[in-house]
């Protein structure tokens, strides 16, 4: 999930299921980390990480029958 980064600049190497993924984390900028990990959850809950709007959806176009 991307979010928008408002704390101190820093890294952090985030292990995961998979091999271990260094984040570097700037103030302003947006960042891509795992919404369940626990990282990211205490960064939500000290409000350096906001979630960005995800792209409108485009609406599904319909078929008329005749």
């Amino acid at each position: 999930m991307k979010y928008r980064y408002t704390g101190p600049m820093s890294g952090v190497t985030l292990k995961t299921g998979g091999a271990p993924r260094d984040v570097v984390l700037i103030p302003g900028k947006e960042v891509d980390l795992p919404e369940t990990h626990e990282y990211t959850r205490v960064l939500v809950a000290l409000g350096h990480l906001t979630p960005t709007a995800a792209p409108a959806a485009q609406p599904k176009k319909t078929t008329k029958g005749a």
